[in-house]
């Protein structure tokens, strides 16, 4: 595999080429460029089979440079770097033909996977790539992964035409069954349904898996009407929801003209399978019809986002599940809201879980893979797949405290009636009192066993409880102040910024 490097950094440029280094030195680097413009003419020059490119950048961004490509005919798989600020512009790349991104600052192992899973895609390309005129299915599946050059196709079509009446313009329908997560372990199944479905008919088609999208694409030729073709479809598909229960499988339909334009057409089709989520998984998906629907304004749920932080803050995990239903409900109350905006709604609702769990401590946050939340949300197609997003990101949270099972039950005890007595001031002394211990041994137990002073546990709980205060009611500063321990609300406000670096006002703002 060959590749290029598009890069304004020059230290990421050269990290990047270092890391491919070490680990794929089975890919040629051919060239490196640091801007749009010079990676155009690297790409043209050098015809790499990967890029992988900035989308900001001086002279001409990455997705300029993408649409030129697009324009010039140059096929190769690319990857984009993006931060999370620009993840619209990662948006609009996926219409370019990008294959996969990866979120600035570049982390090694998602980096990695990423590179190892285009590997595997063109390995796919490669095993479809007959080695000479065969079945129509090996034509089709050529024709959709873009693995044979132009003079390939005209002598497709000259094939298409001798062996199976195929002409050059004859138009085309795809229908296209998406699967999700049920693809590897239902695709045989529903291969032979549709075939036996298409025979009844006496349609004429090709079936391909699309392994990457797990998706499988029945391409129809020979039929007389696309709107009875249609409207018969849809009504199998009614069927198939009521009579079999089948469940997280959509479908989508698109008509194209001649063989040359099968590829193009399924990936118009594919970003419009995410319709599903607002019309259900029993509506046909139908190209150019679904792109003219008419979308209300999707006005994000604020409140349900608050009520989401109070749960948390409070540690209330059922209220917390309850709210995300009801935010997953908002949604699907029959008014027609673009599913981008829907998805969009979905990141900053999660994001925002995952920001106050994180400073509230009931989330082992190092364990969340971001990215991996981002794309499940992006590319989900249905909507058991963006409400499955929810379950991923709660598995990690109520995270229990380590080491507590190695504490003493002096060191337990006195954990114990800090968290009951906070609020009352209470001491060391009084604690060790009520065990009957001595102040000096229950104070080096305790820094013992939990790695830190009396003063300091009880300091940072106070203020773990200030903050739940501060982001999940609308106390005053001073009522808050005296809810946690401090009588002086003017030094309550001095250790708490001393501490977590913004005043309780500007902290509570920060979460607002």
């Amino acid at each position: 595999m060959k590749a290029v490097i598009v890069e304004d950094e020059i230290l990421i440029r050269e990290g990047l080429c270092d890391l491919m280094g070490k680990m794929f030195p089975e890919i040629s680097i051919l060239g490196v460029a640091g801007n749009g413009q010079e990676g155009l003419a690297c790409i043209e020059k050098c015809a790499p089979d990967l890029v992988i490119t900035d989308i900001k950048m001086a002279v001409m961004d990455g997705l300029e440079m993408l649409s030129r490509m697009q324009e010039r005919g140059i096929s190769a798989k690319v990857i984009v770097l993006t931060a999370y600020s620009e993840f619209s512009y990662a948006q609009r790349a996926v219409k370019l033909g990008v294959c996969d991104y990866v979120i600035k600052p570049v982390m090694v192992q998602e980096f990695v996977q990423t590179i190892r899973k285009i590997q595997n895609l063109c390995e796919q390309e490669q095993k479809r790539t007959p080695d000479e005129m065969g079945s129509l299915e090996n034509i089709v599946s050529s024709l959709l992964y873009g693995v044979s050059s132009i003079r390939e196709d005209e002598k497709t079509e000259e094939f298409l035409e001798q062996k199976y009446g195929i002409t050059k313009d004859m138009p085309f329908i795809e229908l296209l069954a998406y699967m999700g997560e049920a693809f590897e372990d239902g695709r045989e199944k529903k291969r032979r349904e549709m075939c036996r479905l298409l025979e009844s008919e006496g349609l004429k088609y090709a079936l391909v898996d699309m392994e990457y999208d797990k998706a499988i694409l029945a391409l129809l030729y020979g039929y007389s009407s696309r709107q009875e073709t249609e409207r018969w479809y849809q009504s199998q598909i009614l069927f198939q929801k009521r009579g079999k229960q089948e469940r997280e499988v959509s479908y989508g339909m698109i008509e194209v003209a001649g063989a040359a334009a099968i590829r193009e057409g399924y990936h118009k089709l594919l970003p419009y399978m995410d319709w599903n989520i607002v019309l259900g998984d029993d509506v046909l998906i139908s190209h150019p019809r679904i792109a003219d629907i008419q979308t209300e304004i999707c006005i994000y749920p604020v409140e349900l986002e608050n009520q989401v932080k109070i749960a948390i803050c409070m540690g209330e995990k059922e209220k917390m599940r309850e709210t995300a239903e009801k935010f997953h409900r908002y949604f699907l109350n029959g008014q027609v809201y673009s599913p981008k905006e829907i998805k969009e709604s979905y990141i900053r609702f999660q994001w925002s879980i995952l920001n106050i769990a994180k400073e509230v401590g009931c989330i082992d946050y190092q364990s969340v893979d971001q990215k991996k939340l981002l794309d499940q949300v992006m590319n989900a197609k249905t909507e058991g797949e963006l409400k499955k997003t929810f379950d991923m990101l709660f598995s990690h949270m109520d995270v229990a405290e380590k080491g507590t099972e190695a504490l003493s039950l002096a060191v337990k005890k006195a954990q114990s009636m800090i968290h009951e007595f906070y609020a009352d001031g209470i001491t060391l002394n009084e604690i060790a009192d009520r065990l009957g211990l001595t102040q000096e041994y229950l104070g080096a137990q305790f820094h013992k066993e939990l790695g830190e002073n009396f003063s300091t546990y009880i300091r940072n709980y106070r203020l773990a409880k200030a903050k739940e205060l501060l982001i999940g009611t609308q106390l005053k500063l001073y009522e808050i102040s005296e809810k946690v321990g401090y009588t002086d609300g003017k030094y309550f406000a001095r250790v708490f910024k001393e501490c977590v670096g913004l005043s309780p006002a500007e902290y509570r703002k920060s979460h607002r």
